[in-house]
This record gives C-alpha cells, structure tokens and sequence, in this order.
C-alpha cells in the first residue's frame, strides 16, 4: 500500500504511516478496498496514542464496518480520541452518551463533551448544547446560554439554529439578551491540533521522519 518508504514507516512502527496505511486500505486508494485490514492498521496506530486513527476507529464500531458494530467499543475508542483532542470525536461522544444506544441517556458526559466541541467551533455541537441548554439536559436550565450557542451555530446557516435563535430571542429579558449578545461578541474559538483534526496532516506527519529514516 502506497510508496516502499510508506511501508517501510508503517512496518516499524510509525504511528502516522500506520493511520495513512490505514486510510488507503478503508478507501481503496491504489489498493482493493478493505475494512477488515484498514482496522488493523488503525488499531495498531491508535494503540500508540493517535487521535485520527482512535477516531476512525471509533466510527467503524459505530457503524460496523469490517468489525461487528459495537456502540460500547465506539464510544471507548471516540472517548480516547476526544481526550487527545479531535473534535469530531468530542462530538460523537457526546451524541452516544446522550443517544439511548448504550443504556440509559448521559447528558452530563454528553454536555460536557458538546462544550468541549462547540468551544472549538463545531456548529452541530453548538445547535445541540443550545437544545441541553434550554431544556436542562446535563446542565442547568439558561435561556441566555441556549441563545448563545443556537446564534455560534448559526452562523454556519443552519435553518433550524436560525429558527430556534429567534424564537428565544422573543423571549429572552432585554437585560438577559444584551448579556447573551455580549457573550457571543468576545466568543472565540479555541485552537485545534492539526494532526489531530486533519486527516491530511496526520497521513503525512511519517514523512518528517522517512525522510531522515527512510530515504524519502
């Protein structure tokens, strides 16, 4: 799969080059397409600490793609993906603890995670901490909060943030709106890692290192 210095990486140990081996092998690019072998791979990559691979790693279980589908299993390997900083994992967390597919609701591990995701710019995870927010899922009942993060998401044009930013619009307080207004004026994203966000970045990182290693 791919050029020898990729393989030579991949076979010692190179946890970027095991995620791009990975990668090639899930969509077929210049090799047969194989779930089961792109597991593998990634399974060998997030086992040294890879948030792309724990991420993709995560989806598979998620949606049974050559593994047996395991929404337990998924959330496990989403969890160690969103502590190494990928944000769609955060996001996926979140939706399966507050998701029924595993037991009984999580809304407090759900809010926490869709904070940590809509902080980091993610406007589904903004849309869905406003519906925590202005329902008291996982966190305390705010009206100004919920119109906070329905406004953050949006701006990405989503109809039904849109919707339901004016709807509490209407019912907020003038003193409870202009707080709100203020808070999403100073908003900021927090900063993302790219290698563990791209998967672009993180499937060329082993060239750093081929280079000197390898012989390019």
């Amino acid at each position: 799969v791919g050029p020898l210095s990729l393989r030579l990486a991949a076979a010692k140990g190179d946890a970027s080059a095991q995620f791009e081996v990975g990668a090639r092998l899930a969509e077929g690019k210049g090799t047969d397409q194989s779930f089961k072998s792109a597991v593998e791979w990634y399974q060998r990559s997030a086992a040294q600490g890879f948030a792309q691979s724990q991420y993709r790693l995560g989806t598979f279980y998620e949606r049974g793609l050559g593994v047996k589908k395991d929404n337990a299993l998924a959330q496990r390997w989403y969890q160690q993906a969103a502590e190494a900083g990928n944000v769609k994992a955060m996001h996926n967390l979140a939706v399966l603890s507050a998701g029924s597919a595993t037991g009984q609701p999580d809304y407090p591990t759900a809010a926490h995670w869709f904070t940590a995701a809509a902080d980091r710019g993610l406007s589904d995870s903004q849309f869905n901490l406003g519906v925590l927010y202005e329902n008291g899922l996982g966190l305390p009942k705010d009206q100004k909060f919920a119109y906070k993060y329905y406004s953050l998401a949006a701006r990405s044009g989503d109809a039904e943030s849109i919707k339901r930013r004016d709807a509490l619009k209407a019912e907020l307080t003038v003193e409870d709106l202009a707080a709100a207004e203020k808070m999403i004026s100073i908003w900021r994203a927090q900063p993302t890692e790219k290698i563990a966000n791209d998967p672009r970045v993180a499937g060329e990182d082993w060239k750093k290192r081929a280079d000197n290693s390898y012989g390019g």
